[in-house]
């Protein structure tokens, strides 16, 4: 759900203060939590919320399970699906046998109709899915009996496991013809989640504990979410003790953590960096674009802009994906050969000391989306780097129905890691040229790396894991050529929590998207009290 995900919805502070009943431990059978956000609603997985099975309104077939701490990606396990999936030999047919007894929230029974339908909404372009591409390969769904699910694929998919996360909806919910935003559930989620939606106000969101939920019971019982007018606003209340924890941007966790608060990191996917346009007379040059990748001082930038809450990065491509990932893929701190690269691509220095080739000057729009902190910290960071190179680098805030609209013209703060359980969504997302299927923010310079199409389409279909490997780790090679970003950090996402009188699972490795569903607050079904 790209547009979700990098939207002011999903802000440096979005969608994340919690807070206890009164501001004490809750107890009894009546425990509630209640948490803050910037905007409420939007609770359809057809339209992409839930893609990763991680709410507490719906279930997918397969579940994310605890970071391991190994450094490797989650096992995803069984949830609705009552085993793990098969798949035949070459990886075009995948057979799921479903979980008996299960009732979605409007008491409906669950069963292999809802599955069918659910997918097929997803891939069905009269829904406008905004997470369609990864389900790109669906060619038709079988349901031989009410607990059996046949997934037929066009290409062989060795990774499609990782597609059995998505939140399910009763048939009945699929609304046929109309675009999944405008959809009910939307707003009055239908699923078979531990929580169901009580009540829904421009401002608060009340959920409930459901009794008979599936996988275990509850002992948090009401869970309510409350809107706040910004993220400045949130991020007020944190620091004044008015709630009990809150995502924050890195270098202000230790400041806002107070007496009983825990501070919470959760690895991630979540890359950062910026777009370098393709329509722009200076960044539409290879060679420029691999200057400028050279001549930013990544770790600086981690240190200082994520106070060393995560990691350098060159690619969207990180040591997460074992053998997938190109070590030798970096792009080494040397300005002056980013320099001289520059010289040699006409771009050279005036009397003023600005770069300009043909008249036009080597000048950079930088945008990120207003409210986003962590965003504007490293667009500043970035352009303070590159001044002293003679580049003209003007930054501004905006908002996403205007950078929408000129993502070829101006680079953006951007950010990746949408889906990153399998490799192939989460390179081909960023670097792939432009599909039928290819969501509004796939690449979104529109720069192609020249080779890398033909490689990710085949490293996706490739049956054989050490050949795709190698693809992967070819496209990465690619890229240091050809760069179409400049990409920075793999980001670390810090939480500010107080769960006092509570035992709190692990977090997860996470996507891009965090927040209330996220950080200690991923698996609310399995608090239990201390």
């Amino acid at each position: 759900m790209k547009r979700r995900h990098t939207s002011a919805l999903l802000a440096s502070l979005g969608a994340l203060a919690l807070v206890l009943s009164g501001c004490e431990a809750p107890s009894g059978g009546d425990s509630q939590l209640v948490i803050g956000t910037e905007n409420l609603g939007g609770y359809n997985p057809v339209y992409g919320y839930s893609v990763d099975g991680n709410s507490p309104f719906y279930d997918g077939l397969l579940r994310l399970q605890e970071d391991p701490g190994t450094g490797q990606m989650p096992d995803l396990a069984p949830a609705l699906a009552a085993k793990e999936p098969t798949a035949n030999e070459d990886s075009t047919e995948w057979t799921v046998t479903l979980r008996d007894g299960v009732t979605f929230s409007d008491d409906s029974a669950f069963d292999s109709s809802d599955v069918a339908a659910t997918y097929r909404a997803v891939i069905d372009p009269d829904s406008a899915s905004e997470v369609v591409d990864a389900f790109r390969m669906i060619e038709d769904i079988e349901t031989p009996d009410e607990s059996t699910v046949v997934f037929h694929l066009a290409e062989p998919t060795p990774t499609f496991a990782s597609r059995l996360t998505l939140g399910i909806l009763p048939s009945e919910a699929i609304e046929k013809g109309t675009p999944a935003a405008d959809w009910a559930v939307n707003s009055a989620p239908v699923g078979t989640g531990a929580y169901v939606l009580e009540s829904l106000t421009t401002d608060t969101a009340v959920m409930k504990a459901t009794d008979d939920y599936w996988r275990t019971r509850p002992e948090l019982k009401t869970v309510t979410v409350q809107a706040y007018a910004d993220a400045s606003a949130l991020a007020a209340a944190v620091a004044d003790g008015k709630v009990s924890g809150a995502a924050v941007p890195p270098r202000s966790v230790d400041t806002i953590a107070g007496e009983g608060h825990e501070i919470v990191t959760a690895r991630t996917a979540d890359w950062r960096g910026l777009t370098l346009p393709s329509d722009n007379p200076f960044t539409a040059s290879a060679t420029v674009r691999k200057a400028l990748n050279m001549a930013v001082d990544r770790e600086k930038i981690v240190d200082e802009v994520l106070a060393g809450h995560g990691t350098p990065a060159s690619t969207p491509v990180g040591e997460f994906y074992g053998d997938a990932y190109e070590p030798s893929a970096s792009f080494e701190l040397d300005v002056k050969a980013a320099e001289r690269m520059l010289d040699d691509a006409g771009w050279v220095k005036g009397d003023d000391g600005l770069r300009a080739k043909d008249g036009q000057k080597a000048s950079i729009p930088f945008t990120y989306p207003a409210g986003d902190s962590v965003r504007g910290d490293i667009a500043a960071e970035v352009a303070a780097q590159l001044k002293p190179l003679g580049i003209t680098v003007e930054v501004e805030a905006g908002e996403w129905d205007q950078i929408e609209k000129t993502m070829t013209k101006q680079a953006i703060v951007y950010a990746g890691g949408e889906q990153p359980y399998n490799i192939d969504h989460q390179i081909r997302a960023a670097l792939h040229t432009h599909t039928d299927t290819s969501g509004v923010f796939d690449n979104p310079s529109d720069v192609e790396v020249p080779g890398a199409d033909e490689l990710l389409d085949h490293a996706a279909k490739e049956t054989d894991e050490a050949q795709a490997n190698a693809d992967y780790r070819k496209v990465q090679d690619l890229y240091m050529d050809d760069p179409s970003y400049l990409i920075v950090a793999f980001l670390e996402h810090t939480y500010v929590a107080d769960t006092q009188g509570w035992d709190v699972p692990d977090t997860t490795f996470e996507p891009h998207v965090h927040g209330s569903d996220w950080g200690p607050w991923w698996n609310l079904a399995d608090w239990t009290k201390s």
